[in-house]
């Protein structure tokens, strides 16, 4: 029913009847591309069910895995606390030949359990840096000593 303004009213419009000679061709039509598209959206929902499902398969952590990320995390904090404590030693002009021997032995008898390519590179590069500074430190206690020994 339409009102259309005050006091005037207009009857209920005429539904059209369905046809009832069985020409329903493009009512099935319809109904099968319908389906079609209702299937193909229930079949991505389980493909990305299925996905999920590896993802959370792949994520979970095995217990040796983590195990290991343990231990290297702490061989990691042990030679960052070593690290800190030489620098400290350096600003406050304190570094002794025993801080740099600390950090050497920490580097070597960490070596052979790290399998990563670039830790291994970074743990070259401590190690090499820190012979280079016992070398350069005991050249100077050696200077002092003969410096001693000729006065």
């Amino acid at each position: 029913m339409k009102v259309t303004g005050p006091g005037r009213t207009t009857g209920p419009s005429k539904v059209k009847a369905p046809n009832k000679k069985g020409d329903d061709g493009g009512d099935f039509s319809d109904m099968v591309t319908s389906g079609t598209q209702e299937s193909a959206a229930a079949t991505t929902s389980q493909s990305i069910a299925k996905v999920d499902s590896l993802l959370a398969v792949q994520a979970t952590e095995d217990p040796t895995e983590r195990a290991a990320k343990k231990r290297m995390r702490a061989l990691g904090s042990s030679i960052l606390h070593e690290l800190d404590k030489i620098r400290m030693a350096m600003l406050n002009g304190s570094l002794t030949v025993g801080h740099m021997v600390d950090i050497a032995d920490v580097v070597a008898s960490h070596r052979e359990k790290i399998s990563d390519p670039e830790l291994t590179s970074i743990m070259d590069e401590i190690d090499l840096r820190a012979q280079v500074e016992l070398a350069k430190m005991r050249m100077a206690l050696d200077k002092q000593a003969a410096a001693h020994t000729n006065s």
